[in-house]
């Protein structure tokens, strides 16, 4: 997991090209004439969802991984908690092929919480767990990006 601002003076060439081209994509975008959606940056193997969310109390959130898919989550407006935590063997009650999403129950012994602003962005990868949508002292709505990056595509770099 990386947590990082997009308007940090960061050598965005040291990233793989499948994730610098994400990360282009989210500095160029004007996200206030986009609507919430998908948007395809390269096909499948790398597109956008753009939302709006409302945080909510930790108990009413449920901790997240995916496997084919790399996230790198940005903050347009507002933020949240983010919970992570390694994955090791831990066993999930939900999956969905479709999204590519496995749920885990709570609560999730060693989570950690790390605050998320404007301008963050973080990269998962299958091996982080995430928690989104925790609230950090209030209910709020707010807007993010969601990039998924096959982790195919990562592969095809090496």
């Amino acid at each position: 997991m990386f947590l990082h601002s997009l308007d940090s003076i960061a050598d965005l060439s040291l990233y793989p090209k499948v994730i610098r081209k994400a990360l282009e994509y989210l500095k160029n975008t004007d996200f206030s004439s986009l609507a919430d959606g998908e948007y395809e940056i390269d096909g499948r193997k790398v597109y956008a969802k753009v939302f709006t969310v409302e945080s909510r109390k930790v108990e009413e959130t449920h901790a997240e991984y995916h496997e084919e898919y790399i996230d790198i989550q940005y903050w347009i407006s507002g933020g949240e908690k983010m919970g992570f935590l390694a994955r090791k063997d831990r066993a999930y009650d939900i999956y969905s092929a479709e999204s590519d999403l496995f749920l885990l129950s709570n609560p999730l012994e060693g989570e950690r919480f790390i605050d998320c602003r404007a301008g963050d962005y973080m990269i998962l990868f299958p091996s982080d767990i995430h928690r989104p949508a925790v609230e950090d002292g209030c209910n709020k709505k707010y807007r993010k990006v969601v990039i998924k990056v096959k982790v195919s595509a990562l592969r095809e770099e090496n």
